[in-house]
């Protein structure tokens, strides 16, 4: 199930959790994820000043981009059905 939670203080601790990270391509989103060496699925960013943090991310090899629904829904099952890359 999907749950929308709003604004949270305790995004830290969702992540640690989480397996999959969708969201935009804020800097310190992206970076948060990163550390944590969690996959980020991209959906959006803001022109200019977040653009260059979709880049970051493909080129990292860390995560995708995609804008439609399907699109994003039919890359995050292939990583949650893939055994190695969840363990990775």
């Amino acid at each position: 199930d999907v749950i929308g939670l709003g604004f949270i203080t305790n995004m830290a601790e969702f992540m640690v959790a989480a397996d999959v990270l969708v969201s935009k391509a804020g800097p310190g989103t992206i970076a948060e994820a990163a550390s944590l060496g969690l996959p980020v699925m991209i959906t959006s960013f803001l022109p200019g000043q977040e653009a260059g943090n979709v880049d970051i991310v493909l080129d990292g090899g860390f995560g995708a981009f995609k804008k439609k629904p399907h699109q994003i829904a039919d890359v995050v099952t292939s990583w949650m059905g893939d055994e190695d890359k969840l363990d990775e």
